[in-house]
């Protein structure tokens, strides 16, 4: 069997090309190839795709010409490549894909506003990486999506052990610096925390288009000792473990990497109530969790409740670990894909 795993992107710090890494590298007695449909001239990390398995195609051209040449062009790579399947983790593109009456296998990584022209075109075959994106495909399309399963991601027996003195008094955002992740939100949440008299401390973690307007906003409002940007890092776990818990207030998320990524070493997230979001929050919490989006003196007054109660805070961590250990096991969700696999080439719409 052999599966092409389609994106628009590969960025560096894209949780989606991150997850498409991850369930390649899970899915058993399977062969993948890889194709990208975007020119951004972002930070890529193609390194690990074995050579002469992954191409190019301007499949998000503006020039609907191009795109027809494009289309016709992956039709025949993917013969050449003797795909099975085409996993399109985009939707535009895997409404595109479709056209071409290829088998595609289409999963939603994030929720998003109905739209007529996906409703129409969208592939007969879909699944979601959580329960509410599911809920949301299911509402923009009319249809119901085969399955729901997750993302990889490897835990270890148990997280290890949390030293309060040294974290007490930090949190991490691990976000691309983009309007959709909320950042002008939680900078003005820590200006109020600050107003109040507490000077905590915050460690953005990510890169992208807002970073010199967020930086402009940290100095302007008088914050440059207390938040600091760390860029790009690909030691994800170690800069969580400096913090005693991670934030995301994002307005839309599918299956937040970061969130897994903090769960995964004990530690709890801080999280908004959006689809994606709201499926990782532990039933069995205690904190205040699932806020409301873009309310800062909500978020405040949460993060001055976590931040005050450190050792509920790494309790609550226990609990994010033990909520998502099993649902993200790479072994788990690397059979779960193999059946659906198997399923939607045997079963083509």
């Amino acid at each position: 069997m052999r599966v092409c795993m389609v994106n628009d992107n590969f960025h560096r710090s894209g949780g989606v090309p991150i997850a498409i890494r991850r369930i390649s590298e899970a899915v058993p007695g399977v062969d993948f190839c890889f194709a990208g449909c975007e020119r951004s001239g972002l930070a890529e990390y193609v390194a690990w795709i074995p050579k002469g398995q992954f191409e190019r195609f301007d499949l998000k051209s503006s020039n609907p010409a191009r795109v027809l040449i494009e289309l016709r062009r992956f039709s025949k790579w993917f013969a050449q490549q003797h795909c099975d399947l085409a996993h399109c983790h985009h939707r535009r593109l895997s409404a595109l894909l479709a056209l071409t009456h290829l088998p595609v296998l289409y999963t939603s990584h994030l929720a998003f506003d109905y739209a007529l022209w996906f409703r129409l075109l969208h592939p007969g075959q879909m699944t979601a990486v959580t329960p509410s994106v599911a809920t949301n495909l299911r509402q923009t399309t009319g249809q119901p999506v085969i399955t729901c399963i997750g993302n990889p991601i490897q835990f270890p027996e148990r997280p290890p052990e949390i030293d309060l003195a040294k974290v007490r008094r930090r949190a991490v955002c691990v976000a691309r610096l983009e309007p959709i992740k909320g950042h002008r939100f939680l900078l003005k949440a820590w200006k109020a925390l600050r107003d109040r008299g507490h000077e905590f401390e915050l460690d953005l973690v990510g890169e992208g288009s807002l970073r010199p307007a967020l930086e402009e906003q940290v100095w302007r409002d008088g914050m440059g000792e207390i938040i600091r940007f760390r860029g790009f890092r690909e030691d994800i776990s170690a800069i969580l473990g400096e913090s005693l818990f991670a934030v995301l207030a994002s307005a839309n998320e599918g299956q937040p990497t970061a969130t897994m990524e903090a769960a995964a070493i004990g530690r709890a997230s801080l999280l908004t109530a959006v689809p994606g979001s709201v499926d990782l929050l532990p039933p069995q919490r205690r904190l205040r969790n699932g806020l409301a989006f873009g309310q800062s003196n909500e978020l405040a007054d949460a993060l001055l409740e976590w931040f005050t109660h450190p050792e509920e805070v790494v309790d609550e961590g226990q609990r994010f670990f033990e909520f998502l250990k099993m649902s993200s096991d790479p072994v788990v969700v690397g059979r779960e894909y193999k059946a659906l696999y198997e399923q939607v080439i045997a079963h083509p719409i």
